[in-house]
């Protein structure tokens, strides 16, 4: 996996440093053999402690349900993906899962951090002076940096698309055939894009809190509409996606009415646990959409969820 992610950043950035008028860019691919390296630490097959293992001791693959957890990003359109700390965590409800047995088959947890970084400040300052001066109503879409690569296409959000999708395909190489996505906030919302896009790589997808550039939030940001409005026209295209979907109404990104295009389209299952009868876990009104992950160990969401028994049951209807 990490050769496939090293050969796509070396043509990324091939592309970039082949024109001299943007020289800044050199400090982005020093940033990017960083980032690689700690990514080489980071992503892989996880125990039920989010501990990383040897994936030589998995030894029937064919038989292996692999779920890929894609973590949350504080500015989905700029600086580096984390993927340990904050929503970087996997929620219990996902790594509890881990050599529990569907249908005589073994769940496997994959933690995946793309490493990659977004936009520049210099980058984003331009996409605001752009606006302001021409009111380009298609922003990040339309625009073309200095090296004649679209502004879009070095969201970091973008470049992890792909690079989850290469991973997906070396462990289809590896002989794992039974793969799904899983995600919080902008990884649920990637996770659902994924889904909708290859449903012949992926089975389907555990998503909570799914959020994009501040659903209830980006009034104020010209430039972050455009993004929600065409990750949402792209998502819409398709009529269904295989996905289990928990949303909270008081989470503060994203509620039951922003993300009603989701939650209308078949083959969705659509949680709604805004009444499940635990408290805020810190306080403010951003805290519901971190339920799934905060605390770490015998969350409320994880005892509630387990109860219930959503998730086992979304995949025994898959793998039955």
């Amino acid at each position: 996996m990490l050769q496939n992610i090293i050969k796509i950043i070396s043509i990324f950035l091939t592309l970039i440093l082949s024109n001299s008028l943007y020289s800044k860019e050199n400090k982005f691919e020093k940033r990017l053999k960083k980032d690689i390296h700690k990514l080489s630490k980071i992503s892989g097959f996880v125990d039920n402690e989010s501990q990383l293992y040897d994936e030589e001791t998995i030894l029937d693959k064919k038989n292996t349900i692999i779920i890929i957890y894609n973590h949350g990003s504080y500015k989905p359109e700029t600086r580096r993906e984390e993927c340990i700390k904050g929503a970087g965590r996997i929620p219990e409800a996902i790594s509890s899962l881990h050599n529990k047995k569907i249908s005589n088959m073994t769940i496997r947890i994959y933690r995946m951090c793309s490493g990659v970084r977004g936009l520049s400040d210099h980058h984003f300052d331009r996409v605001h002076k752009l606006f302001e001066s021409e009111g380009n109503p298609n922003g990040f879409i339309d625009l073309i940096d200095y090296d004649g690569i679209n502004i879009y296409d070095k969201i970091q959000q973008h470049l992890r698309r792909q690079i989850v999708i290469d991973t997906i395909d070396d462990l289809a190489e590896k002989g794992y055939d039974n793969i799904l996505l899983s995600g919080l906030s902008a990884g649920g919302f990637l996770s659902f894009y994924l889904t909708a896009h290859f449903p012949n790589k992926i089975d389907g997808s555990i998503i909570f809190n799914p959020a994009a550039y501040g659903g209830k939030l980006n009034k104020d940001s010209a430039p972050r509409q455009v993004l929600r409005a065409y990750w949402e026209k792209e998502i819409s295209k398709f009529s269904e996606i295989n996905s289990l979907l928990f949303i909270h109404d008081d989470d503060g990104w994203e509620d039951s009415t922003t993300l009603s295009f989701l939650t209308k389209m078949n083959k969705v299952q659509t949680i709604n646990y805004t009444n499940f009868g635990c408290e805020l876990p810190l306080g403010g009104k951003y805290s519901a959409h971190i339920f799934p992950v905060y605390p770490e160990k015998d969350s409320c969401f994880t005892k509630w969820e387990k109860k219930n028994n959503y998730i086992i049951d979304y995949l025994k209807n898959i793998y039955n």
